[in-house]
């Protein structure tokens, strides 16, 4: 009886009409279905939507056609997947979408740019990348703190690297090559650190042991940072001061705790203190301020 029922409401979702969709579910497709790839006035992976609606604005069929049955038309532009499963219904809702969102725009042309640069997955703000980063190991992660601040964090050496003020990223070099390349930041460096700040030695044979990066997790899309060395364990996390223009720098160390925390200023960056005790709960907050 329970597989008759079941088989039942199968076949009932499979005759059942599709709920009609509105205008408005034609923005909602094109976010769902073509938005990583198109942007409104740019190419990005694909087409703008200005140029879209040039070839397609009045040949619907042709847009359906090239929908479900696409084809590579240029040089090192990566092919779009086949649209068939979404349907001509939707289909038709998205081209109505497309001619509305590119009206009375004009084209930019962007160019030395990764084309994945603007897509809305890199524009969100935090973002954590894992990718090969300039100035830093191969196990960096670079962090986009907000629209201005962003970070190097090596977790091979466990340490941060450098904080940069403007864009994030463009990391086509590392993707075009499979891994065999270098990102490029977009701004100006404020900040590079030597050393780590929290000194390791084991003093019980007093000699340094390799730091051991044990992970991270996202609290609101930015990273706390954890390491081992010898007889310490530390967290450290980054994240924008109130009104977006500074970092604040949190430490929390268990185990064998060091005296104090040193850190250095640069000519564009300050920070809080040059050197700082922990509190009896082996915390420490730290400010950095990018200077006029």
């Amino acid at each position: 009886m329970h597989g008759l029922l079941t088989l039942r409401i199968i076949v009932l979702a499979t005759v059942l009409p599709a709920i009609p969709l509105s205008a408005q579910d034609g923005k909602t497709l094109f976010t769902q279905h073509c938005a990583a790839c198109h942007l409104p006035d740019r190419q990005l992976v694909g087409p703008s939507l200005v140029e879209v609606s040039k070839l397609y604005s009045a040949k619907i069929d042709e847009f359906l056609a090239w929908c479900k049955k696409p084809i590579q038309k240029r040089k090192g532009v990566i092919q779009m997947p086949p649209m068939g499963h979404v349907g001509d219904p939707n289909l038709k809702l998205i081209h109505a979408h497309i001619l509305e969102a590119s009206k009375g725009l004009k084209e930019i042309k962007v160019r030395g740019l990764d084309p994945f640069y603007a897509s809305p997955s890199m524009r969100k703000r935090p973002q954590v990348q894992r990718l090969f980063m300039p100035e830093a190991g191969p196990a960096a992660i670079a962090v986009a703190v907000n629209d201005e601040l962003h970070y190097c964090w090596d977790a091979g050496e466990c340490r941060l690297r450098y904080i940069w003020k403007g864009d994030f990223i463009d990391g086509w070099a590392v993707w075009r090559g499979n891994g065999n390349g270098l990102a490029k930041i977009q701004g100006e460096v404020l900040l590079r650190e030597e050393k780590n700040p929290v000194p390791y030695l084991d003093l019980v044979d007093s000699a340094r042991p390799r730091p051991k990066f044990l992970g991270y997790s996202l609290v609101e899309g930015l990273p706390t940072f954890r390491w081992r060395a010898g007889k310490i364990e530390v967290t450290e996390t980054i994240r924008p001061t109130s009104d977006g223009k500074a970092l604040t720098r949190s430490f929390a160390v268990t185990g064998e705790i060091p005296s104090a925390l040193k850190f250095k200023s640069s000519d564009k960056m300050s920070v809080s203190t040059e050197s700082a005790v922990l509190d009896g709960n082996g915390r420490l907050t730290v400010t950095l301020t990018p200077k006029p």
